[in-house]
């Protein structure tokens, strides 16, 4: 079952975002050890997401990474994690020539049919130092097309698609819920298991080395993978994060994590049991659509 139609407008919108630039000739060997993603295989102009996990395979972060150039790379968080995010990378360098900086940027986003020729864009310019002033990098929705261009805070406007809705910061959030990936400190939290986000497959590699916390994700893929995973929601009547959700016996299936209202409906995130159906039952007997987050 798909919750989601395509997205058959263009719209746009500008959100915080945390950077953390890592620069330096041990760069990728560093980060390729540290977080989940292949950093070591990518090519300039290449982004993908990420964990960083703590050493026990819990998450600390899920991030986007690109690569701006041979020595430097851009991962971008949501406000609220940079900070802890770059103190653990930190924490394990031991004499490795790799530099951080962590900056408050701004991210402007492109969502639709417009936006899907670009969103592949990849990276970035850069300045003197050869430290990037700029990054475009695919949305990673993954159903939706789009890019993003991060920028410093301090910089001026920038244009965005030609023609695209301009939207707020909500609704750009109800948009996300429908299309687009569970979030920090909305959907997933430090300590969540990264096996039951729904989104291991695509931020996590199993071909490549050891990396931190790489036991805990194998052993759970090797056996029957999370009993809970993060999936999206609708709902025709009002719901509100803390909500359970019921199969037809009574049996709590699943607890809603994030809503939002679009279109007269209420669209977000629930997690669930693993064998949980499609269709979940509200205390007082609507049905509420779950489907996974891909």
């Amino acid at each position: 079952m798909t919750i989601a139609s395509a997205l058959d407008r263009s719209v746009a919108a500008t959100v915080p975002r945390e950077v953390l630039v890592v620069t330096g000739p041990e760069a990728a060997v560093y980060l390729h050890g540290q977080i989940s993603a292949e950093v070591e295989a990518m090519e300039v102009g290449q982004s993908a997401l990420s964990f960083l996990l703590e050493p026990r395979g819990r998450i600390e972060a899920l991030f986007a990474i690109s690569r701006t150039g041979p020595e430097t790379y851009v991962a971008d968080i949501e406000p609220g994690f940079g900070e802890a995010m770059s103190a653990s990378l930190e924490r394990f360098k031991l004499r490795t020539r790799a530099d951080f900086s962590l900056h408050e940027w701004q991210m402007h986003a492109v969502r639709g049919p417009r936006a899907e020729g670009e969103s592949a864009v990849g990276v970035s310019s850069t300045g003197p130092s050869g430290a990037p002033e700029h990054v475009v990098r695919p949305a990673h929705w993954p159903l939706a097309s789009g890019h993003d261009l991060l920028v410093d805070s301090g910089s001026e406007a920038v244009a965005l698609a030609d023609g695209a809705e301009q939207l707020s910061a909500d609704e750009f959030e109800a948009l996300r819920m429908v299309y687009g990936l569970p979030a920090m400190g909305t959907e997933i939290q430090p300590g969540d298991i990264p096996n039951e986000t729904g989104l291991v497959e695509r931020a996590a590699s199993f071909t490549k080395g050891c990396y931190r916390g790489q036991e805990l994700v194998e052993r759970i893929d090797s056996r029957t993978g999370g009993r809970r995973t993060v999936c999206r929601l609708r709902s025709p009547v009002p719901l509100s994060a803390g909500d359970e959700l019921r199969d037809g016996g009574g049996a709590t299936v699943a607890t809603v994590l994030s809503t939002a209202t679009l279109n007269d409906l209420t669209v977000g995130f629930a997690r669930s049991r693993s064998d949980a159906g499609d269709v979940a039952l509200t205390a007082s007997g609507d049905q509420v659509e779950l489907a996974g987050v891909f």
